[in-house]
Formats: structure tokens, C-alpha cells, sequence
């Protein structure tokens, strides 16, 4: 009987410290990487994807003036439409979100957030939804 507990307890700890170790949290190192890929760098648009139902449209900039934005390392951003302002990285449940808050050259605000679907070292996929349609904004950068 006093071999059984042995074993017992030695199996426990033995194996619960691999259990909690495989059970860690992700999250900060995900947001980190992402704020490296995303930050100094102008990202351009070239694509536009829309999906309402089944049917999808897809407009192209490619080789054409197009709207661009701005993250910097300093948490600031701005774009082709003149909006200034801040962004963040944050994750919510199993999702990338970059939030943005920003004011117009009147100095109204704007906040909006895009989910990153996908994100590299010289492209990132957001997206978002509104009325039943998914826009996904398919986006490259020259660095």
C-alpha cells in the first residue's frame, strides 16, 4: 500500500508541472509578434473582398494610387484619408483585433477595429463585418 501511494504521488508531480506547462497562455507573445510585423512599415491596399451570403466581389488597386496606413512603433498611425491617431493590438478569444482611434482632419473621431486574419513580414489580411456582409482588406508593404 505505502509503494501504491509512492507511486501515485511521484506520478503527480512528475506530471502535473507538464500539464500546466502545456497549457500556457499565448496571448502576449501572438499581440507581440504582431505589433513587430505591423509596426514602421506603410501598408497599401491592393484588394477588397466583399462576401454578402454566397456572392463575392473583388476590387483590385493594384498599380494604382490607393489608400495606404501607417502603424508606428510609437502606437501612433495615420492614413491616405487624413485620419490621425492611435492604434492598438489586442486579442479576444481566438482573434487578432487591431482597434484604431483616430480624428478626422476636422478633428471629429473615428474608432474602428479590423480583425487580422493574417498578417507577414510584407502582407496582412483584416476584416471585418457590417450588415451582414465581410469585408476583407487584403493589404502588402514594400519593408
Amino acid at each position: 500500500m505505502k509503494q501504491l501511494l509512492y507511486n501515485s504521488l511521484l506520478i503527480i508531480f512528475c506530471i502535473l508541472p507538464f500539464t500546466i506547462a502545456c497549457n500556457k497562455d499565448n496571448t502576449g507573445i501572438e499581440v507581440n509578434l504582431a505589433y513587430q510585423l505591423i509596426a514602421d512599415k506603410t501598408w497599401y491596399l491592393d484588394y477588397v473582398q466583399t462576401t454578402t451570403d454566397s456572392t463575392v466581389s473583388t476590387r483590385t488597386f493594384l498599380g494604382q494610387p490607393t489608400y495606404f496606413i501607417n502603424y508606428l512603433k510609437s502606437l501612433a498611425t495615420s492614413d491616405s484619408d487624413g485620419l490621425i491617431g492611435v492604434y492598438e493590438i489586442a486579442k479576444s478569444d481566438t482573434v487578432l483585433l487591431i482597434k484604431v482611434m483616430a480624428k478626422t482632419n476636422s478633428g471629429n473621431p473615428s474608432a474602428y477595429s479590423y480583425e487580422i486574419e493574417s498578417i507577414g513580414k510584407k502582407s496582412m489580411i483584416m476584416s471585418y463585418s457590417k450588415n451582414n456582409t465581410k469585408t476583407r482588406l487584403f493589404f502588402s508593404t514594400q519593408k
